[in-house]
């Protein structure tokens, strides 16, 4: 698995793909923090939004960085259909980590806050945005090439379900009328209520982290959804 993760970044890396997608987030960061001081965990919260469209555009290119032929030759080393995909989701988790420590640490370390940054800030910012990209990686991971056989399906299905699940903040009213429907649309409205919180707030709620675990599980039922789609496919 090593030498697969290893293969894989580099190839990556090698593609230049992921200029396009850096590029817009080293952007909305310095655009963001052009004025200060800046509120703490409504920054946080933009941010994070930010980084959900972006880790979309991430897993697409991470996922389409070997052309066909490649990536017959690569399954045929790595010998495991499992381990080829597994590779390509923890490259996305990782890049994902990385880019929602830049987002929270940047303008810490900037002075971009206008009040004093406590802890409590960088453990539900860095909740939110690391939650949120493993979101938009298992979301847009079933848009890819391997479920989708058009590539203008594949950019349009993106965006469509990126848009939609930031939407549903704001139709949650509506929703919730509809029993249980809640609970089967992406949960990024947790993430916006939680960080909607007061800069003064003392403590994190307990419910807090039941409804971060509730985002971080949902992104993982739907990469498990990845996997068993891709099986059904190979078995027909």
């Amino acid at each position: 698995m090593t030498g697969l993760l290893n293969y894989q970044l580099i190839n990556y890396v090698r593609s230049y793909r992921y200029i396009p997608p850096f590029s817009v987030y080293i952007m909305a960061l310095i655009v963001n923090y052009t004025y200060i001081p800046n509120p703490t965990l409504d920054s946080y919260s933009f941010t994070s939004l930010v980084l959900f469209f972006i880790m979309g555009w991430f897993t697409i290119t991470i996922f389409h960085a070997e052309d066909e032929g490649q990536k017959q030759i690569t399954l045929l080393h790595c010998k495991s259909l499992r381990e080829y995909y597994l590779a390509l989701f923890i490259i996305c988790a990782l890049i994902g980590f990385c880019l929602s420590c830049i987002y929270v640490a940047y303008p810490i370390v900037i002075g971009a806050f206008g009040v004093e940054t406590r802890l409590l800030h960088i453990i539900m910012g860095l909740l939110s945005h690391f939650s949120l990209s493993i979101v938009a990686i298992a979301l847009s991971a079933i848009f890819t090439r391997e479920l989708v056989k058009n590539k203008g399906n594949t950019w349009w299905g993106v965006l469509s379900i990126l848009i939609i699940s930031v939407a549903i903040a704001s139709f949650k009213s509506t929703i919730l009328q509809v029993k249980g429907l809640i609970w089967l649309l992406p949960p990024v409205h947790l993430s916006l209520e939680m960080l909607s919180s007061k800069d003064s707030i003392k403590f994190i709620p307990g419910l807090f982290y039941w409804q971060f675990g509730w985002i971080f599980l949902y992104g993982f039922l739907f990469i498990g959804l990845f996997f068993l789609l891709i099986k059904h496919r190979r078995t027909n």
